[in-house]
Formats: structure tokens, C-alpha cells, sequence
């Protein structure tokens, strides 16, 4: 699959945004791309912060969700819980990232995931976490 942006299937706007594309999802795989900049809001001495690696996961987890129901307006999505949560490095301004997320159960609005960071080709992170949707799209929130 050819990179596609993520924009379109996600509620995060700059500053918070930390995906920028996907090159695979499926109902029990996602895997996104992301190149850190400078001047990002989670950005701290010239590392993405741990919050930042939580959020990336987080926003992998809103962009399958939003992918698969592109044909409706965008949900909102919330962090339910994170576990496991391995940070092995920080990565820096101007690395890359890939993130794989795999469904592990799926039931109504909730979804339990693991996730893997990759930083040019090094496994940097891991967690597994919960994300429910919410029945609110972005539209009706605002």
C-alpha cells in the first residue's frame, strides 16, 4: 500500500499530531510512519517525549478507527489504560518512526492493543493499551 496520509481519519490537529501517514491497516493491524520535528509541542531537549510515543499509539490506534469507518464522520477516542509500557530510548529530532499496532480483542467501542515503536528499524517502545471510541464525532464536538 502506498503511504497514505493520515489527516483525513484522525480528530488530532497540529500541535498534538504525532502520525503522518499509514502503509498498512486491516480490522487487526496498523502500521504508521513519523518523522519528528524540531519544534513539536512534545518535543523535549531534542527527544520525543514519552508522552509523545504514548500519543503516537494512540493516534495509530484513532487512525485505524478512522480508516475503517471513512465513509462516517471522525470519532473521538480516549486512552483507557496503558500497560506493559517498555520505553528502551528516546528518539531524537529528525528519526523516524514506525508504529505497529495489533488488535488483540475487540468488543463494542473498546479496543485492546498491542503496539511496538520502531525508530529506524530499533524497537524504542512497547505497551499495550486500551482505547474506547466515543458515540461524539469531531463535528458535534466542536
Amino acid at each position: 500500500m502506498t503511504p497514505v496520509n493520515v489527516a483525513p481519519y484522525i480528530p488530532q490537529r497540529p500541535p498534538v499530531l504525532v502520525v503522518d501517514t499509514f502503509s498498512e491497516c486491516s480490522n487487526s493491524l496498523i502500521i504508521t510512519e513519523y518523522k519528528i520535528p524540531q519544534d513539536h509541542i512534545f518535543v523535549q531537549d531534542g527527544h520525543l517525549s514519552s508522552a509523545g510515543l504514548i500519543e503516537n499509539v494512540a493516534q495509530t490506534c484513532a487512525t485505524r478507527i478512522g480508516w475503517l469507518n471513512r465513509d462516517k464522520p471522525v470519532k473521538i477516542g480516549v486512552i483507557g489504560s496503558v500497560s506493559n509500557l517498555e520505553i528502551i530510548r528516546l528518539p531524537r529530532v529528525g528519526q523516524s518512526l514506525t508504529t505497529r499496532v495489533d488488535v488483540l480483542s475487540e468488543i463494542f467501542e473498546a479496543s485492546v492493543v498491542h503496539a511496538e515503536i520502531k525508530c529506524e528499524g530499533e524497537t524504542i517502545a512497547q505497551c499495550d493499551m486500551k482505547v474506547y471510541v466515543s458515540d461524539q464525532n469531531v463535528a458535534s464536538a466542536s
